[in-house]
Order: C-alpha cells, then sequence, then structure tokens
C-alpha cells in the first residue's frame, strides 16, 4: 500500500517538477538586447548576450544564433562567424522520432535544450557563408552554402521525402562564389559548378528574369554553343557582354520574421479536441472515470504546439540606382513563410498523435486521484490526513497538472523576413549608389552608399532594415 502512495505521489511529483521553469530564461535574458537590437545599437545588444553565449545551458544554441547575427548586421562579420561557427556544430541536424517529437509536447519543453527548427539550422550556414563571402573567404564561403545542401538533405518527411526545396537564395550566393573563385583561379571546373547551380535555379523557379541572363552569360563563357542557342531560342534575348565591367551584387534583408505565439485553448481547437473526445469516448476507462471528469482537467489547458506569426516587414523591394542605370532587388527566399510553414507542417503530422496522449494522460490522472482518494479513506492510519491526500493528489494529477503545459516559444528573433538579390553591370570606377526602400505607401527611406567597381570583378553590399 505503501508503495502504491509513493507512485501516485511520484506521478504528481514529477509533472510539477517538469513544468516548473528553472533560472533566468530565454526571454528574459533577450528582452532588453532585443529591444536594443531593433533600435539599431547591434553592437551594444551582441554584447550583453555574450555572457548567455559563453556559460552554456538549454538556451546556448538560440543565443549563439541571435548573437551572431547582432554582429552580422553591424557589420562585424568576423566576431560574426567566431560565434556562428560553434553553432553550425551544436545545432547538427540530429534525427528525432516521432514518439520523442509528441513526448516533448507534453513536457515544459522551454526546460529542455533548444534544438532549433530545421529552418533555423539552415539559416545558420547561409550567415556563415555569407559573413566569409563579405569577408572576401570565398573558399570557406563555398564550404558553408555547400553546407546548407547538405543540412536540407537531412531533413526528411516520415516517408522519406524531402521536406523542404531547395533555398534559392543560398544557391545563388554559392553560384557567385564558385565563379569569383573560377575567375580568380583560372579555373574553368568551378564556372562549370556555378552554371549547374544557375540551371537549378531555373528548374525551381523558371520566371526569375535574373537567372535566366545568368545563364547565358555562362554558357556562353564556357563555349557551350548549343546550349547558349537553346538559351538565347528559349528566353529570345541574346546576352550582349560588356567588356571592362564589373558587377555590383545587392543583398538585401528585409524586416523581421515571424516568431512563436501560442494556438491558445487545447480544447478550443478545431483538430485537437475533436481526437480527444474519441479517444476518451473509446479508450479503456477506470471505474468512476467519467468523460467529463476528463474535460474538466484539460479546461485550462493550452495547446502545447505553437504556430508562427508574422510581424512587421514595410520594404517589399529595394531600387538599386547607379551610374545612369536601375535594377530592383528580387526576393529569392521567403523566411517567414518558411517558418509558417515549417510549423503547420509539424503540426499535420503530429496532432492526432500529441492530442491522443494528451487524452491518455488526463485519463490516467483523474484515475489516479480517484484511486488516491480511495485509498486515504480506507487507511485508517491516515487519520485526518487522509481527506487531504486525497485532495492534494486529485488536483495534482487533474486540472492543475494540465494547466502547468505550455507551447514552447523558443525562436530566432532577429532574422529577417527575407532575403533578396541585386545584380547590376558597370563600368569600373566609383559610384555613389542611392538604394531607394519602397512599400505598399511608397518610398521609404533611401541610402546612399560610395561603392567602387573593379573591371571583372564583384563587389557586395548588405543591406538589413528592421522594420
Amino acid at each position: 500500500m505503501k508503495k502504491f502512495i509513493l507512485s501516485i505521489s511520484c506521478f504528481f511529483m514529477a509533472f510539477t517538477l517538469l513544468s516548473c521553469a528553472a533560472g533566468r530564461d530565454y526571454y528574459e535574458a533577450m528582452k532588453v538586447p532585443e529591444e536594443r537590437f531593433y533600435k539599431g545599437e547591434y553592437v551594444d545588444a551582441a554584447r550583453m548576450l555574450l555572457p548567455e553565449v559563453n556559460k552554456g545551458g538549454k538556451d546556448q544554441l538560440l543565443f549563439m544564433m541571435e548573437c551572431g547575427l547582432m554582429l552580422h548586421t553591424a557589420g562585424d562579420y568576423e566576431t560574426s562567424n567566431k560565434v556562428l561557427l560553434p553553432a553550425g556544430k551544436l545545432a547538427q541536424i540530429i534525427p528525432i522520432s516521432i514518439s520523442q517529437e509528441v513526448a516533448s509536447f507534453l513536457t515544459n519543453d522551454r526546460n529542455t535544450n533548444y534544438r532549433g527548427e530545421d529552418f533555423e539550422k539552415v539559416l545558420v550556414h547561409v550567415y556563415l557563408g555569407l559573413n566569409f563571402l563579405l569577408m572576401n573567404k570565398y573558399e570557406e564561403a563555398r564550404v558553408e552554402f555547400m553546407a546548407v545542401n547538405n543540412e536540407l538533405a537531412k531533413i526528411k518527411s516520415e516517408d522519406g521525402t524531402a521536406r523542404y526545396k531547395q533555398n534559392i537564395m543560398a544557391k545563388y550566393l554559392t553560384a557567385i562564389t564558385f565563379e569569383i573563385v573560377g575567375e580568380l583561379n583560372k579555373d574553368d571546373r568551378d564556372i562549370e559548378f556555378a552554371y549547374i547551380e544557375y540551371k537549378q535555379i531555373y528548374d525551381l523557379d523558371p520566371n526569375l528574369a535574373m537567372v535566366k541572363d545568368d545563364l547565358l552569360r555562362l554558357s556562353k563563357r564556357l563555349g557551350y554553343d548549343d546550349e547558349y542557342n537553346d538559351w538565347r531560342n528559349k528566353f529570345g534575348k541574346a546576352y550582349n557582354e560588356k567588356a571592362d565591367s564589373g558587377e555590383l551584387i545587392t543583398i538585401f534583408q528585409a524586416g523581421r520574421s515571424a516568431v512563436k505565439q501560442s494556438r491558445g485553448p487545447l480544447l478550443k481547437d478545431p483538430m485537437m479536441e475533436p481526437v480527444i473526445r474519441i479517444t476518451i469516448n473509446t479508450g479503456s476507462v477506470t471505474a468512476g472515470v467519467t468523460a467529463a471528469a476528463v474535460l474538466v482537467t484539460l479546461q485550462n489547458a493550452e495547446n502545447p504546439i505553437p504556430k508562427f506569426v508574422k510581424r512587421s516587414n514595410r520594404v517589399s523591394n529595394v531600387r538599386v540606382v547607379a551610374g545612369g542605370n536601375s535594377i530592383n532587388t528580387i526576393r529569392l527566399e521567403d523566411v517567414e513563410k518558411t517558418a509558417i510553414q515549417n510549423l503547420e507542417d509539424d503540426y499535420s503530422r503530429l496532432y492526432k498523435r500529441v492530442a491522443a496522449s494528451i487524452a491518455t494522460k488526463a485519463i490516467a490522472s483523474v484515475a489516479a486521484g480517484i484511486a488516491a482518494k480511495k485509498l486515504a479513506e480506507q487507511n485508517k492510519q491516515l487519520g485526518q490526513f487522509s481527506g487531504l491526500i486525497g485532495t492534494v493528489v486529485a488536483a495534482g494529477t487533474g486540472a492543475y497538472l494540465f494547466s502547468q503545459m505550455r507551447p514552447d516559444l523558443r525562436c530566432w528573433h532577429t532574422l529577417p523576413a527575407n532575403f533578396q538579390l541585386g545584380r547590376m553591370t558597370l563600368k569600373p570606377g566609383k559610384y555613389n549608389v542611392k538604394f531607394i526602400l519602397s512599400g505598399a505607401e511608397g518610398k521609404i527611406d533611401e541610402i546612399e552608399k560610395e561603392v567602387e567597381i573593379k573591371k571583372g570583378e564583384k563587389t557586395l553590399v548588405n543591406i538589413r532594415t528592421l522594420y
């Protein structure tokens, strides 16, 4: 009998421990640095996070990603990579079973090590590659951009198929990097690799006008006359090479990406609620356990699977004006759309299992409460404490237990809403380039930078907006 009392008590204690947050959490530590970051105080914001980055803990990966991106936005690409390189190793995609995923939602997942969303792990390598590219470290850059493809290949659905399309922004940066290396080393094999990347980009998005010019240019550069003629006939235009020219490449990171938010009460969810009711009504229940009693324990429960919601992104594109020429940046990677879809895909895969597991645990908690109360009433040795034990255990394994269940809202807060790219051919020289930021309300802002274009070289400019 003592053993039975102990087992019921342990059931209560274990769930209570799982539901209690410990120490300074991510939200508390991130609040002020995030405010500083979005005020444009990038270095100060990053400096505030360094203690969290260095001390380890369950949120270390998240703090590394936040701090690394803050330093990237500040233009300190070298220090950014010192933070992001270990983050990339820490964020290695480790396969997790469906049962483990379901179990993680049934505890307070904020007390576990943050593993990162799949798309976040991919973006760590995108930023590593971009940092190296902006530091003119091309060999290192292409290693990281190639790692993006490797990470994407690891992300599989239950049937073994790829869950995500290729990241077009990463593929474009990969192609650009291989072009640069190929021209520097006079190695057509690298140019050939860039050409293959452009062909894959075209397959992913045949309507992308920019890639058509790249296919024409590189097929002609490589002497692939038959392919060049095929592209020319397909696109209805030829490539007119501009002698003694260089190229301005604008990388634009727009706005603020989506963040996680609760889906609200569990029993008001149109997908979860029916599964819970079916599980309760068709499951094997102990005498005295009613559907009404089980539902009461879940009345204050929150849906444990969060959702991503959009934030601010006022700028739709950048118009780049230089030397009498102008182009618009093109969106190549929609981070907020990927984030939202990522979690909705997870929700579709997991909600039935999560709902059924919650219902089963709710039935067990009510049964445990009833058993504890009966046991306490029957055990005369407990005397005046019998009613108290029954009440405490029933509450602990019932409504209180599930009211403490919360979704894990941790995510990478400083990401942009999307990545864009613009390419412009210019004669060598110095230019006062205008970057005109536009949105639904028209012109929002204008940035002017002095840029030097060199013959046969690609000059990169990196721009980030925070509104």
